[in-house]
């Protein structure tokens, strides 16, 4: 059954967006049930015009989390960006959070500014793997704030350490995956003072983005 989210609500019927809407006309949904997402519960709706669903009923879904999974993702190349974004959404993060550190490369800097494409990603992400809520994605900052973010638990995945591995352990959660260049170590140690836990994940070295997707599986 498809899916949609939608934010208005008028005398029982959900006023469609023209994103939505569009969708609707090319999969030429007429009389066929589908669900709309509104303030994080799903309902099944009909569509009784263009842009206006009625609903039929609430259903009692939740594919949440029941703990904080915030991911720290550096500027790195545009398409590996937008793969770890779509992928941190569908894996079940709860906030996504750009950042700058010592070895991001320059040329990647311009990736935050078309944020209507990068919400656009997070919300198609969050539709099609069924979530109840659109991960905010959150202003850029830089190292330094992302190691000092307030949470139960921090984890930095870096090549150089060896015996330290990930546990599921059911707790808030910030997840930090480095860019092409790595960290240097005065931003491990950094790290380490700022007690992040220092993981290692595979033998081999990761892109960013297929870290983050290693550490999400390993906590969610």
């Amino acid at each position: 059954m498809y899916k949609f989210f939608c934010d208005k609500l008028e005398n029982n019927c959900f006023i469609l967006d023209d994103e939505t809407t569009k969708h609707l006309k090319v999969i030429r949904i007429k009389h066929e049930p589908f669900m709309i997402n509104y303030n994080k519960e799903f309902y099944q709706c009909k569509l009784v015009d263009f842009n206006r669903a009625e609903i039929i009923s609430k259903l009692n879904i939740n594919n949440e989390l029941d703990f904080e999974v915030v991911v720290a993702i550096p500027l790195i190349k545009q398409a590996n960006f937008e793969i770890a974004i779509q992928k941190a959404v569908e894996l079940g993060a709860t906030k996504i959070i750009p950042y700058i550190s010592s070895y991001c490369d320059k040329s990647n800097f311009n990736i935050i500014n078309n944020r209507p494409r990068l919400l656009k990603i997070i919300k198609q992400a969050a539709q099609q793997s069924f979530r109840n809520i659109i991960p905010p994605l959150l202003d850029l900052v830089n190292y330094d704030k992302i190691i000092g973010y307030e949470i139960d638990l921090k984890l930095l995945a870096y090549e150089n350490e060896k015996n330290s591995f990930i546990k599921k352990e059911n707790k808030n959660t910030l997840v930090i995956v480095g860019p092409e260049g790595g960290f240097s170590t005065d931003e491990i140690k950094k790290a380490i003072q700022s007690n992040v836990k220092i993981v290692t994940l595979t033998k081999t070295i990761l892109r960013a983005e297929t870290a983050l997707i290693y550490m999400l599986s390993k906590i969610v």
